[in-house]
């Protein structure tokens, strides 16, 4: 029983060895380039749950699920070890899941850390290159386009040698990897590896990746579901520019929520949902003009502040999980406005000790280094934010689509700014060609809320209407991807179409279990479910 991948001896065959307690894992020996092997090799790091024997009840055997939790930069890993519950609850049991880190991730190489062997570096990602900018302040605006540049100009130089393998990180690759897995998979099952077929379940990124594999790869899918869609063309643009069009519906249901669970169930309570977003407001406004203090020594080594940009960039997490995490909003918000910062600044995690902090999004250096080298690779140059005008243009644009976190979203476009890595031409997709097929061996299944802060419905119908005989489901709630709450109306759309590729009924619109503030979500958000960590970005 291991605990970690360093002490797995890597291979090019699978060496299955049993892992965190319930689990076996592989460090998967691949070539860096399919169409070049005389680039060197890099191990990808795989989990698997198996499914019990007494659960195969189809006639076919137990497949393999791939799984991947979105980003770029997600671990695959530690979301399996974590949600492990969620995937049998909503896939059922008759499958094995697959959990894999993807090129560059968590334990997968290539390296991509620009600070390598040094830590802390997670403040520099989160607060200072992920701080929102205020549109409305030259200041901030050139402070954040002026470190983006200083961040892209320093990694470059950190991966310029010829032997650099970081430009090997990237989409196209990753999905190869996959289809990689697949073959030997068929191999070992003494199947015609040419004729393997994919398995797959992803998450916001982990939609981009999907629909890219079918794109390359029509004819090599099993099953694949693709839930809280990216647009696959701005994403390819390196615009993203499409995701926030529907953040700020998913912030005034925090408000009608919070009216209609009653005062007994959402602290910050008042007559009508306009009412409370007038209350919002004015504890927002304060903020906004007077920082909030934090000189409470358990909980910091040093007095500090809690900034509107420091709330802001927090904010957008809590939309994706409204169940969890609008209830601990609420109770932050209620002690903010009777001058008690303490609760927000665990919220926001600024000055807190980590074992003090109620991150939404617990996410460390090892998170976020990966996101720029991929999402920037995949990019390829299409976008790049280099004239300090084009850069406040893009800004107003995301402010426009998102009054509310438009701004907290710019940074993901400006991280490309004098990033200069690109990945070989075998792994990049031409310019003006976006994930698409007109016929996959398998229908895919694209999956939506209604109201999603960062993958809105409209990017699953535009990328359903890609891939020829594609279904979508719908579920009615608001958060990001429809794991962001229970529907037992989806999880049985989701088991039937893994069963026998069986897609719901066209306009199949699932309601949730329960919704924000009622059902029990405030005994949740008390029991410490605020410290979960979340898919996607």
């Amino acid at each position: 029983m291991v605990y970690d991948f360093a002490k797995l001896t890597p291979s090019p065959e699978f060496s299955w060895t049993p892992c965190f307690g319930n689990f076996t894992c592989t460090l998967l020996t691949v070539p860096l380039d399919y169409k070049n092997t005389a680039a060197g090799t890099t191990n990808v790091a795989f989990i698997k749950w198996t499914a019990p024997p007494s659960n195969t009840t189809y006639s076919t055997s137990p497949q393999d699920i791939l799984i991947n939790p979105g980003g770029p930069g997600g671990s695959g890993v530690d979301y399996l070890i974590n949600a492990l519950p969620y995937f049998i609850a909503a896939g059922g049991s008759q499958n094995n899941y697959v959990g894999f880190d993807p090129r560059g991730v968590n334990n997968s190489g290539p390296d991509l850390s620009c600070f390598p062997g040094r830590h802390g570096t997670n403040n520099l990602y989160e607060r200072e290159l992920g701080l929102p900018p205020d549109v409305n302040d030259p200041r901030t605006l050139v402070e954040q386009w002026s470190r983006a540049g200083a961040f892209g100009e320093w990694c470059s130089q950190v991966h310029s040698s010829g032997n650099s393998t970081a430009k090997y990180a990237n989409t196209v690759a990753t999905a190869t990897d996959m289809l990689h897995y697949t073959e030997l998979l068929a191999k070992s099952k003494g199947e015609d590896a040419t004729k393997s077929k994919l398995w797959y379940w992803g998450v916001s990124y982990g939609t981009v990746l999907g629909t890219t594999f079918a794109s390359l790869f029509p004819s090599r899918i099993g099953r694949m579901v693709v839930d809280g869609v990216v647009d696959g063309e701005d994403y390819y643009a390196g615009k993203w520019e499409a995701n926030v069009v529907d953040a700020d519906a998913a912030v005034q249901s925090f408000f009608t929520y919070c009216h209609d669970a009653g005062a007994s169930n959402c602290p910050l309570w008042a007559s009508s949902p306009s009412a409370i977003e007038s209350r919002y407001h004015d504890i927002i406004d304060t903020l906004k003009s007077r920082p909030a203090l934090v000189n409470t020594p358990e909980l910091s080594d040093f007095p500090t502040i809690v900034t509107y940009r420091d709330y802001q960039n927090i904010f957008l997490s809590t939309l994706y999980a409204p169940d969890v995490y609008f209830p601990i909003l609420a109770q932050g918000l209620l002690a903010l406005e009777s001058g008690n910062a303490s609760v927000i600044a665990r919220f926001t995690g600024t000055g807190i000790r980590p074992e003090k902090c109620d991150l939404p999004t617990a996410r460390s250096a090892r998170d976020l280094e990966p996101l720029p080298f991929i999402a920037c690779a995949d990019a390829n140059g299409r976008y790049l934010l280099n004239d300090y005008d084009a850069y406040v243009n893009h800004v107003r644009i995301l402010a426009n689509s998102s009054h509310y976190v438009g701004e907290a979203w710019s940074f993901l476009a400006l991280d490309c700014r004098k990033l200069n890595i690109r990945a070989p031409s075998s792994q990049v997709l031409p310019d003006g060609t976006y994930p698409s097929a007109s016929n996959t061996s398998s229908p895919l299944l694209f999956v939506s809320n209604t109201i999603d802060p960062v993958t809105p419905l409209r990017s699953a119908r535009k990328m359903a209407a890609r891939f020829g005989g594609a279904g979508l489901l719908v579920q009615d709630a608001v958060g990001h991807s429809s794991q962001s709450t229970a529907s037992d109306c989806t999880y049985e759309a989701l088991t039937k179409y893994f069963a026998n590729a069986t897609l719901p009924a066209k306009d199949t619109i699932c309601k949730p279990n329960g919704l924000p503030f009622q059902n029990g979500t405030m005994a949740a958000a008390g029991a410490g479910l605020g410290k979960r960590g979340l898919v996607g970005r």
